[in-house]
């Protein structure tokens, strides 16, 4: 999982996903969608914020799409691919945005 610019930051974002099966081979053809959640900050009067993106295929494995976060800070990031109505790969990871919040 890659995004363009690197770190990203608030605001409009490109998000890059290769996805590929236990022997390294490309999957291709699958639903790829990445979700970025930050918790609501009460004390702050933040409320929780969610970003949803769905990577349309490019080929050889390799899924992008753009979407905008909210805010700069600390996001918790799902990124899932589903075939077949299936869940074939789920990864879940934290990414530092740029950006006031």
């Amino acid at each position: 999982f890659t995004t363009s610019p690197a770190p990203p930051h608030k605001g409009s974002n490109v998000f890059r996903a290769k996805i590929t099966g236990a022997d390294g081979r490309p999957i291709t053809g699958a639903k790829v969608i990445v979700t970025f959640f930050m918790a609501a900050m009460p004390a702050m009067g933040m409320a929780a914020m969610r970003t949803t993106s769905t990577l349309p295929e490019k080929g050889g494995g390799f899924y992008e799409g753009s979407g905008a976060l909210q805010s700069g800070g600390t996001w918790q990031v799902t990124i899932q691919a589903q075939k077949n109505g299936q869940t074939i790969a789920s990864k879940q990871l934290s990414v530092s945005a740029e950006g006031a919040m």
